[in-house]
């Protein structure tokens, strides 16, 4: 039983300190920053559960001093890292409860509640899902569901479509971002979530292709769902983040909708969260993974390397089609992301802001890691509500 005990604790003190200090070494080796992740994502997501495990072990060990010290100190450190994982989770609840004007939600009972059930899937329950349907022909990679109220709007619905993430090489709807889904779905919101094709059997633009085709198809038929076509918003995390981007500042480029090239496929509103922006990386940000980076892009996503094809790496960046008119929007980046580093959205964002004539709001969240929320532990309650917050002021200005 020790001996399980030792094990279990090594593991939670590994978890532990991977949440709590961020390193740039797992980018100077390949598939490292992966392994990284993997330890220091639980240690967010899970924080208050792998403090009460690392306390029982305490507790336990100092009732049986027979154990040695080992086993005490490994979990007290575990412990105290998990307590500082937790604070900084809540910093960025406070960051984000306050990043734009609104009344008080009552951030600490929810920050409670989210980290006592980070599994837990509010509005879940006060929502409906039409799944599988078809916006293109490519089978089930061009089909979509629709998130609405169970109870019926009087009204039509403004529309949020969210992109899934996955390297563009992998991911599916119904998958990423649920909270989210169910939150603005369960608060009169419709809600469509995207397939689109993956690499490497498609390579770029293919996959901004199927995205403007998706808003395409939402703008010709939503209203037979209820949903209105007037005011439509994008999200998506990681790829989705970069997609989301993209389509919002290269709607109208005719070589990304072939087949419906004088298709109107503008959005109202644009919330990107952890996403790449630069596949060129000209402002340095990749810093020491841009050679794994443009690796990993060429051999899986990309039409060919950047000295080839370089045209198409700069088109598809969002980067690279800076505009006045370009929505509002809204980033999130976590200042711990590995895979995604937040200096490169930092970049984009003070570049859009000299571009665009509409608000760009950015913030970046203590201790954030890529895929933070995956499930509704802090600071997913306030994330929710922040991009919904966002969303209803455009409405508000739009319809002023």
């Amino acid at each position: 039983m020790m001996i399980a005990l030792y094990i279990l604790t090594v593991y939670i003190l590994i978890i532990a300190l991977a949440g709590a200090i961020y390193s740039e070494l797992p980018k100077r080796k390949r598939n490292l920053s992966f392994v990284y992740l993997s330890f220091s994502l639980p240690a967010q997501l899970f924080a208050l559960q792998y403090l009460l495990a690392s306390i029982a072990i305490f507790i336990f060990t100092m009732l049986k001093l027979s154990s040695g010290p080992w086993l005490i100190g490994m979990s007290g450190i575990a412990a105290l890292l998990f307590v500082i994982n937790l604070w900084r989770s809540y910093k960025g609840t406070k960051i984000l409860d306050d990043i734009l004007p609104g009344e008080k939600y009552g951030s600490l009972s929810k920050f409670i509640m989210g980290a006592l059930f980070p599994l837990y899937k509010p509005g879940k329950n006060k929502t409906t899902r039409q799944a599988h349907i078809a916006y293109g022909d490519a089978g089930k990679r061009n089909h979509l569901d629709i998130y609405t109220p169970k109870q019926p709007s009087s009204s039509p619905m403004p529309v949020l479509i969210h992109i899934h993430g996955g390297a563009w090489v992998i991911g599916r709807k119904k998958q990423q971002a649920l909270p989210l889904i169910h939150h603005m779905a369960s608060n009169g919101w419709l809600v469509v979530d995207i397939n689109y094709r993956l690499g490497p059997r498609n390579r770029m633009p293919i996959m901004i292709n199927d995205v403007l085709r998706a808003i395409n198809w939402v703008k010709s038929n939503i209203t037979e769902y209820g949903g209105d076509p007037e005011f439509l918003a994008l999200t998506g995390g990681s790829a989705g983040g970069h997609l989301t981007a993209l389509a919002a500042l290269a709607h109208d480029n005719p070589g990304f909708k072939p087949g419906f090239e004088d298709a109107d496929c503008s959005v109202n509103a644009a919330v990107p969260v952890y996403g790449v922006y630069d596949f060129l990386d000209r402002t340095g940000a990749m810093e020491i993974s841009k050679a794994e980076v443009e690796a990993f892009l060429t051999r899986l996503v990309m039409p060919g390397p950047v000295e080839t094809h370089g045209d198409v790496w700069n088109v598809v960046s969002p980067l690279g089609n800076l505009r006045a008119d370009a929505p509002p929007m809204f980033m999130i980046h976590g200042r711990h992301d590995v895979l995604a580093p937040y200096v490169g959205a930092e970049v984009f964002v003070e570049a859009l802001k000299k571009k665009s004539k509409n608000d760009v709001i950015f913030t970046t969240l203590p201790s954030g890691q890529h895929a933070y929320d995956l499930v509704h532990s802090p600071p997913v309650p306030a994330h929710v509500r922040a991009v919904e917050r966002f969303l209803n002021n455009v409405r508000t200005d739009k319809s002023a």
